[in-house]
């Protein structure tokens, strides 16, 4: 049997990928709410943060209860140039990163699923809690996105 949770997590970047061709190219540079990330640079944290990810579950599984550093994403916004990015890349770098991890967590054993990872000032989780973290945040930006779409296609009459 499949693990859901991975099915889950193998799904989002398809939706990020299916949200992006829709997308209109002319508003990437929007914010979908006030003083968050523009559309462009959503594409570009996600596939940016599936690379802190796998880096995350691979030092729990190698370090047990390490302290790792949390990243603030309009800081890594700027630092890491996320405005210049181009989506469709960035679409592509995010499934194939996120394919990665998919092949560790695949190769992982149950034990090793309940190994642990303190991310700086925000708590100490398991593996398999931190996944939920992952879960959470594809959902957050997906939803910002696909309101935007939302929004957009609202005002076309």
């Amino acid at each position: 049997m499949i693990d859901p949770r991975f099915q889950a997590l193998a799904a989002a970047p398809k939706i990020v990928e299916r949200l992006l061709r829709v997308f209109p190219r002319d508003r990437y540079d929007e914010r979908p709410y006030h003083e968050s990330l523009t559309c462009r640079e959503i594409f570009a944290l996600l596939a940016d943060t599936e690379e802190i990810v796998l880096d995350r579950i691979r030092m729990a599984n190698r370090q047990p209860g390490s302290t790792v550093p949390w990243h603030e994403p309009t800081e890594r916004a700027r630092a890491r140039h996320y405005s210049e990015k181009e989506p469709f890349h960035e679409a592509e770098v995010y499934e194939t990163r996120r394919g990665m991890t998919l092949e560790y967590l695949e190769a992982m054993s149950a034990e090793d699923l309940k190994k642990t990872i303190s991310l700086d000032k925000h708590g100490t989780y398991s593996v398999e809690e931190y996944l939920v973290l992952v879960m959470a945040h594809d959902l957050e930006r997906i939803a910002e996105l696909s309101e935007f779409l939302a929004n957009e296609a609202a005002t076309i009459g």
